[in-house]
Order: C-alpha cells, then structure tokens, then sequence
C-alpha cells in the first residue's frame, strides 16, 4: 500500500494558459504581473490580476483558478483512488485551503531584455506535503497490521473495497491534519522569468513557476 505524492510536472498548465494568452498594457509592470499569477494561484484572488491581464473576467478568472486547484488535486493526491464526485471536491476544497497559506513576497523585478525581466520571489517553504507523506507511512504500516489481523471480512471484493475506503479517508484526514499543523521554513529565493511572445503576449516560464510551486510546498522533497 505505498502511496506518494506524485510529480507535479504539468501543475500549473492553467495558470499558463491564463499568462500566455493575454496581452500587455504600455508600461508593462512585471512585478505587478507576477504578484498579480501568484495571488491568483494561491489565494484566488482576482483583484490585482483583472487589472493587470487584458481581457479576463471575475469568473474566467475563477473558473481558471478552480481548474488549477482541481489539476493539482488529482495530479498530486487522488489520481491513483477511485473516489467520487463529491470526495474529489472535498479534497479539492482543502487543497484550496493549503494554496490560501502558502507564503510569499514578489520583491523585485530586473528587466533582463527588451521583452525579459527576471522577477524574485521570496517564500517561505511550507511542510504540508511533507508531514502529509510521512502520516500516510505511519498509517499504511497500521494499515497492513489491520489486514494481517482480519480486521476486513468477506469477499476478496467487499476486503478490498474496505481497504480502499479506509485509504481514501484516512488520507483526507491526514492531509487536514498536515494543514492545521502547518510549519514554514526559512525564506529562499526563487527566480521566474517573465517574457512576451511574437504576439507581444507575457507570460511566466512554466518551468520557473513548477519549480516555485514544487519548492514552496517542499514537493521536491518527497
């Protein structure tokens, strides 16, 4: 019963899409820019990126927000479980309380070309993910004792459909347990790299902001 948390190379495909597919204003303000993604990300807030991308809605923009927060939740946590609709969604809504924690300061912005800048983030790595991994260890190992004492009866289906309920709920209750213990480690800087297309579109590296992504919620480390 080894359970992981699974890489996060296509992580933040939507909030790409929401990057490189909008314009810029004169005076393009990268700081603002990538503040505006970021709290976007993590915090669903809008206010800042409806003033800085061209074109989006309060609801594009949400609804973009939730499509992150749901990639992320099968991508990382559910995909290898076979729940329903209404335990994805719950899973999805604590993922959103994790995003709405996270720690960070944009501080500042070097213009590296004529359409390039190099903006800092500050953040402070939480250990969400990490103490999540390590609950889940300790509970596979009772887990297995469980099994091996006949906890489960009936069919080899009915014991397997058990064990899967059992991992499904554990895990929740695990990872809301990683999240009301929360701890942050100390403030590392991270560079994204902001650039604009042939059609004069910015948008954040997608490797640069996966890299944020993995190293603020330590996803590097499991």
């Amino acid at each position: 019963m080894k359970r992981c948390v699974k890489s996060t190379s296509l992580l933040i495909i939507c909030i790409v899409v929401i990057c490189s597919g909008t314009g810029c204003r004169s005076g393009f303000d990268a700081l603002g820019y990538t503040r505006a993604l970021l709290d976007l990300t993590f915090q669903g807030e809008t206010k800042e990126a409806l003033q800085r991308i061209d074109g989006a809605t309060y609801e594009t923009l949400m609804l973009k927000y939730q499509e992150t927060v749901d990639a992320f939740t099968v991508n990382v946590i559910t995909s290898q479980f076979d729940i329903s609709e209404a335990k994805q969604e719950n899973f999805a809504e604590l993922v959103a309380k994790i995003f709405s924690v996270m720690r960070y300061e944009v501080s500042k912005a070097e213009k590296t070309g004529q359409k390039e800048y190099e903006v800092s983030v500050t953040i402070w790595p939480a250990d969400v993910f990490v103490k999540f991994h390590e609950l889940l260890v300790e509970d596979s190992l009772k887990m297995a004792e469980n099994i091996k004492g006949g906890k489960y009866t009936g069919t080899e289906e009915e014991i397997q459909g058990q064990i899967m309920a059992d991992i499904v709920n554990h895990a929740y209750e695990l990872l809301d347990t990683a999240y009301m213990r929360v701890d942050y480690g100390e403030g590392k800087t991270v560079i994204l790299n902001v650039k604009a297309d042939k059609k004069n579109e910015y948008y954040i590296d997608e490797e640069d902001m996966n890299n944020l992504i993995e190293k603020i919620l330590r996803l590097d480390e499991m």
